[in-house]
C-alpha cells in the first residue's frame, strides 16, 4: 500500500515553507488597495533597469 502523499518528506518541506511565507506576510504591513493600485500605475518599487 502506498503511503498518502502527505507523509512523503518533500510535502512536510512544502508545508513548513508556505507556513514561513504567511508568517512573513503576517508580520508584515498592509498596504491599502489604493497605494498599490498607484504603485503599479507609477511603478513604484520597480528597479531601473541600466
Amino acid at each position: 500500500m502506498l503511503a498518502p502523499f502527505s507523509n512523503y518528506p518533500v510535502n512536510a518541506a512544502f508545508e513548513r515553507m508556505m507556513a514561513e511565507e504567511r508568517a512573513e506576510r503576517a508580520n508584515r504591513p498592509q498596504e491599502s488597495l489604493m497605494a498599490r493600485i498607484l504603485g503599479i500605475l507609477f511603478g513604484a518599487g520597480r528597479p531601473a533597469h541600466a
